[in-house]
């Protein structure tokens, strides 16, 4: 009886306890994990979108500033934190590049004016006689050429009057050389003034002028010649005196003819014009 009594205290669980299986996951519960894995990767995927599209505008307005486009800058970029930290330093780092850049160009600007002008003033320098202010030789030289030029194509007369100061050497010797200086000038006053604005005058050295005359003829350019060395006659110098002046006058015979033929030729004509008495013209 005990151990009848006893097999009923510890009785084994009834069948329906025994057959009872154990409850598995839900399905709802897994397809919520699934879910909740595609949202995350639906935002990483948005926002590495968002970030690769902020980086490529970035680099594509970068591209721009550097080729120069007009009114490129950095944008400033919202997609995260970051990149609006990353755009913002661009920016303001483009700012100060562009501005540098700017005054740079604008000191080359002004550097090359700066040497522009130098370089027209020496080449004017080059040209000029100090002494006068007409043009010398050099000068002169450019001026026929392009003077010929001109009467070859057009074929338009040029003619060109050789004048010297007579007895230039006795008014150095007895006066000084700024007194000489002054007669020079003096003269070179007088054939600015007398001459046409059209006209190309030169000191060629010592005391030889020279004036070139497009659109005249050898007439007209003794008619010219003529009325200068009257007027030089007519002046009286406060410490010479009377100065007098002698020309040759020559004119171009030809679409062959040449600068250094004209002038050769206006000096054979100057020097028979001092042969024959000074204070004269010759042809």
């Amino acid at each position: 009886s005990r151990r009848l009594s006893g097999r009923d205290e510890r009785s084994p669980p009834s069948l329906a306890s025994r057959s009872r299986p154990a409850h598995p996951a839900s399905s709802d519960d897994g397809g919520s994990a699934s879910i909740l894995r595609f949202r995350r990767s639906a935002r990483a995927w948005l926002a590495a979108r968002r970030l690769s599209d902020a980086l490529y505008a970035l680099a594509d307005a970068a591209s721009a500033v550097e080729a120069g486009h007009p009114g490129s800058n950095i944008p400033a970029m919202d997609s995260n934190r970051e990149v609006h930290q990353l755009s913002q330093a661009l920016g303001r780092m483009t700012h100060r590049l562009l501005a540098a850049r700017e005054a740079m160009e604008e000191k080359v600007r002004l550097r090359t004016l700066e040497l522009e002008a130098a370089n027209r003033a020496l080449d004017l320098q080059a040209r000029t006689d100090a002494l006068t202010g007409l043009l010398n030789r050099r000068g002169f030289e450019t001026q026929m050429a392009f003077a010929l030029a001109l009467a070859r194509r057009s074929t338009r007369p040029l003619s060109l009057i050789a004048v010297d100061v007579d007895h230039f050497k006795r008014v150095n010797d007895t006066y000084g050389h700024e007194t000489g200086d002054e007669v020079l000038r003096r003269l070179a006053r007088t054939l600015e003034t007398r001459l046409r604005g059209s006209d190309v005058i030169a000191r060629l050295g010592g005391e030889e002028f020279v004036a070139l005359l497009p659109d005249t003829d050898l007439e007209g350019a003794r008619a010219i010649a003529q009325t200068l060395v009257t007027a030089m006659a007519q002046q009286q110098d406060p410490v010479v005196g009377t100065i007098t002046v002698s020309a040759g006058v020559a004119s171009m015979r030809g679409a062959d003819d040449t600068g250094a033929a004209i002038l050769r030729r206006g000096d054979i004509a100057l020097y028979e014009a001092k042969g024959q008495g000074r204070n004269r013209v010759c042809v």
